[in-house]
């Protein structure tokens, strides 16, 4: 089979089965790349995972890479718009459903509920992550919040960095 037209039928089965993001599907990934085709050896797929961690946006990049190594342009972005192709065919057409069921009054009600719903799942998960970190130390809790904050004034995230650095290093000494 051409190299294109087999990164295509197995980029698309990753894409489909890629329910949970994309960390979930690393061990198809690995299986198809590494054990089934031979394509990457296994320290090659971990630098391509490292890569894809690296970028901003899904782990999934991660077919960019391989299709990249395995048919060089042409294989990364047949390998990259499949794995993207059944997820994107099933949002646009849940978007659509969504559209045409919210002409119904119940439908609308259950969204404002399910909003509501969603909101309360968050904060249970936000007070359920936040509490290990209140346990390892106080100090990061405070400073996560504070993080958080500066972020949503808009203060650089360099800068923000920086004085999270020296913050770090002067605790460090002090307590050293």
């Amino acid at each position: 089979m051409d190299e294109h037209l087999e990164l295509i039928a197995r980029f698309l089965v990753v894409g489909a089965m890629a329910f949970g993001g994309g960390g979930a599907a690393l061990p198809l990934v690995e299986r198809i790349t590494v054990a089934e085709t031979g394509w990457l050896t296994p320290q090659q797929f971990a630098i391509g995972v490292g890569l894809a961690y690296a970028t901003p946006g899904p782990i999934l990049i991660l077919a960019a890479f391989v299709g990249y190594y395995v048919a060089g342009i042409g294989g990364a972005l047949a390998a990259t718009a499949s794995v993207f192709a059944i997820p994107v065919a099933l949002a646009a057409g849940s978007a659509g459903m969504v559209s045409r069921l919210n002409r119904y009054a119940r439908f609308r009600a259950f969204g404002r509920f399910a909003a509501a719903a969603a909101v309360g799942l968050l904060a249970v998960t936000i007070v359920t992550l936040a509490h290990p970190l209140f346990d390892l130390h106080p100090a990061l809790l405070a400073g996560s919040a504070a993080v958080f904050a500066a972020a949503r004034w808009g203060l650089s995230p360099v800068l923000l960095l920086l004085i999270c650095v020296a913050i770090g290093a002067a605790t460090a000494t002090v307590q050293g």
